[in-house]
């Protein structure tokens, strides 16, 4: 079986699609739909059932938007892990102010104060949910003021802060989760769009033999109507030479117009099928719809022998609403988590360590002689006494706050224990639906296997009892209404067979979507290159930072409370 590759691409490169194996060549399926069947005008396509595949999966407007659906998701997760981008800081901002002097120590009589402050900084959040920040800021003040000694002063701060939450918001799985519940959106999208390629492919495999049926069902209502036209040239023969009644022609005549009606209905249903797989192959100029399609594949009866255990075990374990599912119950047990989160006591460590200086022009008055001297500084006095740490300054402390009843916190770890329990309940239903599926599955391919083979044999028959009763006809032992209805019970047998048939490889495939087998059996690899890398991976993977873990809870316990 020739193999593909099937990659989503978006216009971050995220899908591609390729053949691999006996099929040589690369066919793109980006999420532009302006891609072209290589077909010239008027030229009619050879369609194979890969060929069909390798179209659809390159040309489909469902998969497009699921793949875009992916390419959406995986930008999720790149804005998710923003939380952690460190923000830089640059401020300004300046005041003038005029106040009259209330007392002498004003040093003067209406005093005037011109500031100026400048501030630069770098602020992010820590993994384990502390915000941490350093921060470089300067303070210019000019008074008139005759009792500052620095005038204008510069006052400078270099100064580090730690915000650090010890219980409520504490941890990395708190940080963390809007990039896990992301992560997860997008394994569940991949999911999706395995469904959409899984339903993509079964449909072009009932739409395929849908035509190719509708193509031999032209050529049963076209044989029937040749042998009605036969049994009346033969009746007409007969009249004229005098071995059958006038009346016998009515028969055969009605007989011609009845299956020449059921012709014209055949053809109008092909036409119809055509149109059908066309749609599942993504047609869309009236070019492409134009284009006649000619059914390459041939039909070749294989029994599938299955065991039902077997079966009902795989489907639990590769079908893809399954592994959708479970990641909606991995998200849920997230929710509890972060809920219980909540619930708990607000304790936080907050701490500051620096240096700070000052620098300005001294003005000062000498006692003896009276003279005024004036020395000149600034910024830089002040930045020279950071460096040299000569004033450090700190700060720690704690702040406890317990929400009295805390009651909204409470409801809301209550209810996501109970979506929790909703999706469990969820998945346990949808494993009972798989398991009904494939049970159904499994018993529609024992009985049409039963089914074709009952049909192969009633048309055999069916033909053997028309070249019995014409040979009887043409010996005049027979009648036109009796060799006409057996004709008619031929067509019923040959429909009966090809439908037997078609409804069997349908229950094939049938199977293969209800064991989630579907995509092995015709060879084909969904090659996802996963989610984009996390950019801020750091302690992401250490137990104890994760809130719940260093606690040492079960996973059920913690989140069924």
């Amino acid at each position: 079986m020739t193999r593909f590759r099937i990659t989503g691409f978006s216009v971050f490169a995220i899908l591609i699609l390729t053949t691999v194996g006996v099929s040589a060549g690369q066919f793109d399926a980006t999420v532009n739909a302006g891609a072209k069947l290589d077909i010239a005008d008027g030229e009619a396509l050879d369609l194979d059932l890969q060929r069909a595949y390798e179209i659809a999966l390159a040309r489909n407007l469902d998969l497009q938007v699921g793949r875009y659906d992916l390419a959406i998701a995986d930008t999720s997760i790149q804005g998710a892990s923003g939380i952690f981008d460190p923000s830089f800081d640059l401020g300004a901002d300046a005041d003038y102010r005029e106040s009259p002097a209330a007392s002498q120590l004003d040093g003067a009589l209406v005093n005037k104060t011109r500031n100026t402050q400048y501030n630069l900084g770098i602020s992010g959040l820590m993994p384990i949910g502390g915000s941490v920040s350093l921060g470089l800021g300067t303070r210019r003040t000019a008074t008139n003021s005759q009792f500052y000694f620095l005038n204008p002063s510069w006052s400078t701060g270099l100064t580090a802060r730690l915000n650090q939450p010890l219980l409520r918001n504490f941890g990395t799985l708190v940080t963390r989760s809007r990039i896990v519940i992301a992560q997860t959106s997008r394994d569940q999208a991949a999911e999706t769009l395995r469904t959409q390629v899984i339903a993509t492919l079964q449909q072009v495999e009932q739409a395929y033999w849908d035509f190719a049926a509708a193509k031999v069902l032209v050529e049963v209502k076209q044989q029937s109507l040749e042998l009605a036209q036969k049994l009346l040239e033969e009746t007409r023969e007969r009249i004229r030479v005098g071995t059958s009644a006038p009346i016998d022609v009515v028969q055969s005549e009605a007989s011609v117009a009845t299956r020449n009606q059921d012709l014209i209905l055949a053809r109008n249903a092909q036409a119809n099928s055509e149109d059908a797989l066309k749609q599942v192959l993504g047609f869309q100029t009236p070019a492409e719809w134009a284009t006649k399609i000619i059914a390459a594949e041939p039909y070749v009866f294989e029994p599938l022998d299955v065991d039902l255990a077997s079966s009902i075990e795989t489907a639990l374990k590769e079908r893809p609403e399954i592994l959708r599912q479970e990641l909606a119950l991995d998200m849920a047990g997230l929710n509890v988590k972060l809920a219980r989160n909540t619930v708990l006591p607000s304790l936080d460590l907050t701490g500051s360590y620096g240096f700070s200086g000052i620098g300005g022009t001294l003005t000062a008055d000498d006692p003896i002689t009276g003279e005024t001297t004036r020395v000149k500084g600034g910024f830089d006095d002040s930045l020279d006494q950071i460096v040299n740490t000569e004033f450090p300054n700190w700060g720690i402390g704690l702040a406890l706050k317990v929400p009295l009843g805390n009651n909204d916190a409470k409801a809301n770890l209550a209810r996501r224990r109970f979506e929790h329990h909703q999706t469990k309940t969820r998945l346990s239903a949808l494993q009972q639906s798989i398991t009904h599926d494939v049970r159904v599955a499994v018993r529609y391919l024992y009985d049409g296997a039963a089914s074709v083979e009952a049909a192969e044999a009633s048309k055999i028959l069916a033909e053997r009892n028309v070249e019995a009763e014409q040979t009887k006809f043409a010996n005049g032992l027979s009648t036109n209404f009796l060799v006409l209805q057996i004709q008619d019970d031929l067509a019923n047998a040959q429909l009966s067979n090809l439908q037997a048939r078609l409804n069997y490889r349908k229950a094939i495939v049938g199977y293969r979507v209800a064991t989630g087998t579907l995509l092995d059996e015709l060879g084909i690899d969904i090659a996802d290159p996963g989610a984009p890398d996390e950019v801020h991976t750091l302690w992401k993977d250490v137990k104890w930072m994760q809130f719940i873990d260093f606690k040492g809870d079960e996973e059920g316990k913690d989140i069924d409370g």
